[in-house]
Order: C-alpha cells, then sequence, then structure tokens
C-alpha cells in the first residue's frame, strides 16, 4: 500500500502509486516516475490516468451534460462532472477518496495491559523501547505474520474478496504500467485532434518516432509506426469503454465494438 498526506488531512493509503507533486516529500521507490522528457509527476500514477480516459468517454460526457442522470448515473454520483475541472481540482474536492482505503483499526499505544483492547482482531505484543528501532520492527513483522496469514486464509474460507488485498470502492483492474497508459493517452489525444491524419502522422505527434532507434523516414518504418498507432488506439478505445464501466486500466476489447470501431465513431 502506498500513503499520502493532503493538506494535513490523516494519511490516506491507496493500493497503487497516488499522484504526487514537486512539493511531496518521498522517497524516489515510492514514486512510479516516467522516463519521458517532460512529465509531470502526477502522470505516474494510474489515478490520473483513470480520471483523463473518463473524460474521453462520449455516453459519460453525455450523463455529465444532463447533469447525472441516464444509464451512467451511478458512476456519475461518485466521479461527478470531470469535463470543467483540472485533475488536481477533482482529486482534492473528494475523487482521492474513491481510490483510498477504507479506515482501518488504529494501533493503540497501551501503558498497561490492563487498558489493551482484546478481541479476534488484535495480537497484544509487550515490546522494549531500549533496543534498536530497525531491529524490533524486523523482530515485529516476524511475530505478527503468522496472524495475518491466518486472517486472511479464514476470509477467503469465507468468501470475502482479497483481490490486492485493497478494500477501496475502486480497486485498479490489474498491474498499472503509466508509461504505456501514457502513450496510448498521447496516441488518443493525437488522433481526437485531427481524426484524419495519418497513423505516421500521430505517432510522430504523439512522440512515438523519435523515441525509435533509428527514426529516419522509410516505408519500414512507416510500416511498424503504423501497426503500432493502429494498436494504441485500439487499446485506447477498450480503455475509454472499460473505465465507463467502472474497471481500469482494462484493454479487453468490448464485444460491441468493432475491431477498428475508432474509426467509424469519430
Amino acid at each position: 500500500m502506498y500513503s499520502k498526506i493532503l493538506d494535513n488531512r490523516p494519511t490516506l493509503y491507496f493500493q497503487c502509486v497516488p499522484p504526487y507533486t514537486v512539493a511531496d516529500e518521498a522517497s524516489a521507490d515510492r514514486r512510479q516516475k516516467l522516463s519521458h522528457i517532460g512529465a509531470e509527476l502526477h502522470e505516474g500514477s494510474v489515478y490520473y490516468y483513470w480520471w483523463a480516459f473518463l473524460r474521453w468517454n462520449e455516453a459519460y460526457l453525455d450523463c455529465c451534460e444532463n447533469v447525472g442522470t441516464g444509464p451512467m448515473a451511478a458512476l456519475y454520483a461518485d466521479f461527478g462532472d470531470v469535463r470543467d475541472k483540472s485533475f488536481w481540482e477533482w482529486w482534492i474536492s473528494g475523487g482521492r477518496l474513491l481510490f483510498c482505503e477504507p479506515p482501518d483499526e488504529q494501533i493503540i499505544n497501551c501503558i498497561l495491559p490492563s487498558h489493551a483492547p482484546t478481541d479476534d482482531n488484535r495480537v497484544l505484543l509487550s515490546i522494549p523501547i531500549t533496543g534498536d528501532i530497525d531491529r524490533t520492527m524486523a523482530e515485529i513483522r516476524k511475530r505478527i505474520r503468522p496472524a495475518f496469514v491466518r486472517e486472511r486464509k479464514e476470509r477467503q474460507k469465507a468468501g470475502i474478496s482479497l483481490k490486492g488485498h485493497s478494500r477501496a470502492k475502486y480497486q485498479v483492474h490489474k498491474t498499472p504500467v503509466p508509461e504505456a497508459l501514457y502513450t496510448r493517452f498521447k496516441v488518443w489525444k493525437a488522433f481526437r485532434e485531427n481524426p484524419h491524419a495519418s497513423h505516421f502522422a500521430i505517432g510522430d505527434e504523439a512522440g512515438i518516432v523519435e523515441r525509435l532507434d533509428n527514426p529516419e523516414k522509410s516505408a519500414d518504418l512507416i510500416n511498424v509506426v503504423g501497426a503500432t498507432v493502429g494498436r494504441y488506439l485500439r487499446d485506447a478505445e477498450s480503455l475509454i469503454y472499460n473505465v465507463g464501466e467502472g474497471r481500469f486500466p482494462d484493454t479487453t476489447r468490448p464485444p460491441n465494438l468493432p475491431k477498428e470501431g475508432y474509426r467509424r465513431r469519430i
């Protein structure tokens, strides 16, 4: 789980890396930085792309236009009108609460054992505070791990989902790759801005050509870029459709979309 403190509010925990700004303090291993030049820190978070791709879903935009009525009313009740707010406005005003973990039981500092709460969800340890903290924490992990494993097995037997051990209202569908999401978003944006452009022109606008080993224009390069852009467009359309179903990132092709649907729908 990844954590983040917002505006002196309680720490929120997320299944995946939350969006960061330059004002955030976090170790490098807690951020998913993108390798391309010019990327913003928040573009390394799957939650940014969840919002960004939803803004391309025409059915959801129709729902926003109709003030939350229609087939997507339930999704609108959670995500709201995404048309005018910036990502950060939407995220801070409540979007983050859709993806953070619900409040968990808090650790309690008990001076005397008699003050300690006793129930099946807790274990009681007596911890010396005079030793090395790293060694102490390692020992704590070693001692409580069996209890956590046992509890998860009991939940599985009871049919309780432990997908990613996340209990967020909207859980990430599968392991996200921000770099891949960024590229597909750039390709789709270039296509929407100029839907009659060639695949090579779209790839050039999206920065695909310049990242190739040999960007000098040739017949082979045009074919490679064309095939890549076509695949990315299909992926982007699937992402846009599935995010409207509450799943992201999911590039599974919906059966009701034609193979080259992006060409016919725009």
